[in-house]
């Protein structure tokens, strides 16, 4: 499996790049991102691959271009009752997402000594995946022959494309809404992972965060051009919550 090397932090692991996109776009109005997904996974379901998909669809829409997708299991250190250990959710994880063309499995954050921040994994991400296409351009510059000028690769348009690289966070509605629920998140954080990162939400009804969208005065409506709100009603009932319940009669 091909594999990158994330940016520096206390565990340094590899991430996947076996099904990223082989280039970038050449189209300058295609903006490159890069999904992921963070969340328990406890267990995955063809829910949580479902949304990587209509994700995807969602932004190439919007003109994007969709490099690939990450889903990145909570460090154990999250604490939610009922938390399979890291080492089972990753297996599974990676085994929802053998058959799919576009999900890979990062397993950083649950490797870390302690639970991480969404934006951080976010820009853990990114930075990876922009040096990941930056390592590809360089190594396509042709060497400089004799009485030719020096190239520079960091100069080249693919590597200045590769700046651009951005990693957008897909989740449903009850995360996007718990962004305005005073206590759940570090106000600057969601400001951050709005602004410079962006979001795809997937819900079965979007009636609440519609209306969220549309009251001025909170983080959602003043970044609200930078959410995409898609509704899927083929995922309806279909939770790990009730999956757990189910396995556990």
């Amino acid at each position: 499996m091909t594999a990158i090397r994330g940016s520096s932090a206390s565990t340094d692991v590899p991430l996947p790049a076996d099904k990223l996109s082989p280039s970038l776009p050449l189209d300058v109005d295609q903006k490159p991102v890069v999904l992921v997904n963070c969340g328990s996974f406890n267990p995955p379901t063809i829910m949580h691959l479902r949304m990587f998909d209509v994700a995807a669809q969602v932004l190439r829409k919007a003109g994007h271009a969709v490099l690939g997708g990450y889903a990145s299991p909570v460090n154990d250190a999250y604490h939610k009752p009922g938390l399979l250990s890291s080492q089972h959710r990753i297996a599974m994880c990676q085994l929802a997402a053998a058959e799919s063309d576009l999900v890979m499995v990062d397993i950083w954050e649950a490797a870390q000594t302690q639970a991480q921040r969404s934006l951080i994994v976010l820009q853990h991400v990114q930075h990876a995946v922009r040096e990941h296409y930056d390592d590809i351009s360089s190594s396509q510059q042709q060497m400089p022959t004799a009485g030719s000028p020096s190239q520079h690769p960091q100069d080249s348009a693919s590597q200045q494309i590769s700046r651009q690289v951005t990693s957008v966070l897909v989740c449903g509605a009850d995360v996007l809404e718990s962004f305005v629920t005073p206590g759940v998140w570090v106000e600057e954080q969601v400001r951050q992972i709005l602004n410079d990162h962006g979001v795809v939400c997937i819900t079965r009804n979007s009636a609440k965060l519609h209306q969220l969208l549309q009251e001025q005065g909170n983080l959602l409506h003043e970044h609200r051009h930078n959410i995409h709100v898609a509704e899927d009603p083929a995922t309806a009932g279909i939770s790990s919550t009730i999956i757990r319940q189910e396995i556990g009669q």
